[in-house]
């Protein structure tokens, strides 16, 4: 990456042997000012500036630091591995690549943002102003929950969270199938949405406050 797109880098391994040897790759490669690396325990290392973070560890050792990922990592980072998984956390997109002696396995993620809870949500249409109530439960990026108003709640479909961005789709109080496309910033939500039929019919931005932790707000694990 250092070599072929100018990237900058930072190598992390708790065997002084391995960094040496990076070091003398990296001179070799005449990216020794464009690459670091460090002795650390990687359960340890400061990783928050990254924005790609690549792996090759054995399964156990992806699931341990997982937590670390999920945590430490804003949302829209990238992961990748090599031929390893990360258990249930399933990944976006594998990709697999044929080598000289065997086939390559590679994995990728993207750090989701935490949706989970309960969320007030308010659409300014042209009619006045409309409020629902959006319950969301999320295991990583795979989000599931309802919408609603005054108790009548319906599930949503079509739900989707790549990084920090939430689409979904649902129908509340028969106002036409709605289509929200949205940013999440810590507990705010905002964006668009299009309503196909009704009497909203139109484009509308939109924005949600989400309640303090509770019961419902389980976080992307």
């Amino acid at each position: 990456a250092a070599q072929r797109f100018g990237a900058r880098g930072v190598g992390i391994d708790i065997d002084p042997q391995r960094i040496s040897e990076g070091r003398d790759n990296a001179r070799q490669a005449g990216v020794a000012e464009r690459v670091r690396f460090l002795e650390q325990d990687l359960f340890e290392a400061d990783i928050r500036q990254a924005t790609v973070v690549t792996l090759y560890l054995l399964p156990r050792l992806n699931v341990q630091l997982r937590p670390k990922l999920l945590r430490d990592l804003p949302p829209g980072t990238r992961i990748v591995s090599h031929d390893f998984d990360m258990a249930e956390w399933q990944p976006d997109q594998t990709i697999r690549i044929p080598g000289a002696s065997r086939s390559h396995t590679v994995y990728y993620w993207v750090i989701p943002a935490d949706v989970s809870g309960v969320w007030h949500v308010r659409v300014p249409a042209g009619t006045g102003e409309r409020d629902y109530v959006l319950r969301l439960q999320q295991e990583f990026q795979a989000v599931r929950g309802t919408i609603g108003t005054k108790g009548h709640d319906i599930p949503i479909s079509n739900a989707t969270l790549a990084g920090d961005r939430l689409r979904f789709t649902a129908s509340p109080g028969g106002q036409g199938q709605m289509s929200f496309d949205g940013r999440v910033d810590a507990n705010l939500m905002h964006g668009r949405v299009e309503v196909h039929g009704g009497a909203l019919e139109g484009q509308y931005d939109w924005a949600a406050l989400r309640e303090a932790a509770g019961a419902d707000s389980a976080g992307p694990r």
